[in-house]
């Protein structure tokens, strides 16, 4: 990310100065990884170039809601199409990969994968919410409703592709989170003060999790592809789900031991 973000930057005032729509870039990257995952498909010829295609995407990804913000071009379709393609184009890689190896496992990986990347966004938005409250307490303004910036109906298909595949996930988790909070400090996370907020979001667990995003996924999966072994980063997703279990677990004790006064988050 240490790359990809002055990169990303440099992009954001190019296409800025070009006049360039942030939807265009999100159907662009979309487009990539399917391209990608054809001629990851087509076997060992088209290994490297799906490698770097998948990095092209990775960093277009990282441009395009910097993009809508620089140029006043946030919209609720830039939200839905960038979460329902990555879902697609994801599904379609792990389809893929089933060339090299079972279906079954591949589709388990793909299944694995959406989970944690769905913790990825929950645990990164409880982290700014727990370090943000005075934030939050001081600034009372209404906002403006994003504009849908799109036709209704294809509006409507990736926002309804995301309330029936990925919204239950998040409700789910964010449920889970504070049903974990509550059980372990006794006392509702809205009730909490921020001290054990922080402490229940802190920088290693937020990060740990967070460093498992599409980003990496994308640079694992192309070091995998340039060296031969696609089906390999199947078997790095099951290994990935180990260590995000793990990553809970020291979590859970950190916290038990800040409750206890051994630790400061």
């Amino acid at each position: 990310m240490r790359l990809i973000h002055p990169l990303a930057r440099v992009g954001v005032r190019l296409f800025s100065y070009l006049g360039v729509n942030p939807l265009h870039l999100v159907v662009t990257h979309g487009l990539l990884g399917l391209i990608a995952a054809w001629l990851i498909a087509k076997e060992p010829p088209g290994l490297l170039l799906a490698a770097l295609l998948l990095q092209v995407k990775t960093l277009l990804d990282n441009i395009d809601g910097g993009l809508a913000r620089a140029t006043g071009q946030v919209t609720q379709m830039g939200r839905y199409l960038d979460t329902g393609i990555d879902l697609i184009v994801n599904f379609v890689l792990f389809l893929a990969l089933s060339r090299y190896g079972p279906l079954g496992p591949a589709m388990v990986a793909f299944l694995i994968l959406t989970v944690l990347l769905s913790f990825d966004f929950n645990l990164e938005r409880l982290h700014k919410r727990a370090f943000s409250d005075r934030a939050d307490q001081t600034s009372g303004r209404a906002q403006d409703p994003e504009p849908i910036g799109a036709p209704r109906s294809l509006f409507f298909l990736f926002r309804g592709i995301y309330l029936l595949l990925l919204a239950p996930q998040d409700r789910l988790i964010e449920r889970l989170e504070l049903w974990r909070f509550r059980r372990l400090s006794g006392q509702s996370y809205l009730d909490a003060d921020p001290v054990q907020k922080r402490a229940w979001s802190d920088l290693f667990s937020t990060a740990s999790v967070v460093n498992l995003g599409l980003s990496t996924q994308l640079f694992v999966l192309g070091v995998f592809l340039v060296v031969g072994r696609p089906y390999g980063y199947v078997y790095a997703i099951f290994f990935q789900g180990g260590y995000f279990l793990w990553v809970q677990l020291l979590r859970t004790d950190r916290f038990r031991r800040t409750l206890r006064g051994g630790d400061r988050p």
